[in-house]
């Protein structure tokens, strides 16, 4: 009797590990795909509570530049709505980055890529450069039968940090960014884009870089 009940409890953990690993890959999956990047993590605890604790998670350039990440954090922590993971949207109550780098890399497009057009022609390795400059319209995505999008209630950044590096200028810049909170952003239509805030961190850089070349570099391509 006592071997069978260890059996079942076994079974039962296996099980219990088991999902955690299905849910976390399959959220892990998505959430590449939301940043439209490859994803790095080296650890994660899941809870069913909806508690998700992730160790110093990375997201890599797609392309080659002179960083290769885009962004990485010594901890991301938070809660999201369990009744929402079956629905069609996640929603995330709240949502705490610890140390969290961002890496910019802009570079000049060569005079004979940009033989048509007299002003100079940049691009970056976030994609919001090229679409200012070249006034190109929004992605449109093909027709889905289902998608799962997300909302995020707060998100609180700490101790953020900016690396940039403009192919034109020779060294690199590191800058210490504001702490900042947003609220009600995703990818959700109605709320705010978390490409707009995205927008907002890039604002807290070029108002803090100390760097008069830099400085100057991202009010022409970003109209500030």
């Amino acid at each position: 009797m006592i071997k069978l009940f260890k059996f079942f409890l076994l079974m039962f953990l296996v099980i219990l590990v088991f999902n955690k690993k299905i849910i976390f890959y399959y959220y892990f999956k998505k959430f590449s795909s939301w940043v439209e990047r490859p994803v790095e993590i080296s650890h994660v605890n899941f809870e069913y509570s909806g508690l998700v604790e992730i160790d110093d998670i990375k997201i890599l350039n797609s392309n080659e530049n002179y960083y290769q990440k885009i962004f990485q954090a010594e901890k991301i922590s938070f809660n999201f709505d369990v009744k929402s993971v079956i629905s069609n949207l996640i929603v995330i109550n709240d949502l705490d980055i610890t140390n969290p780098e961002f890496y910019l890399d802009i570079k000049i497009l060569k005079k004979k890529e940009n033989i048509d057009n007299k002003k100079p022609l940049y691009e970056d390795n976030l994609g919001l450069a090229q679409k200012l400059n070249e006034k190109t319209p929004d992605k449109i995505w093909p027709k889905k039968d289902k998608d799962v999008n997300f909302i995020i209630r707060t998100a609180n950044l700490s101790g953020a940090t900016a690396n940039i590096k403009v192919s034109s200028i020779l060294d690199p810049a590191r800058i210490n960014l504001s702490q900042m909170t947003f609220s009600n952003f995703g990818n959700e239509r109605g709320y705010q884009h978390y490409k707009d805030v995205l927008k907002i961190i890039l604002f807290d850089l070029y108002a803090r870089t100390g760097n008069g070349k830099i400085k100057e570099t991202l009010k022409k391509i970003y109209n500030f």
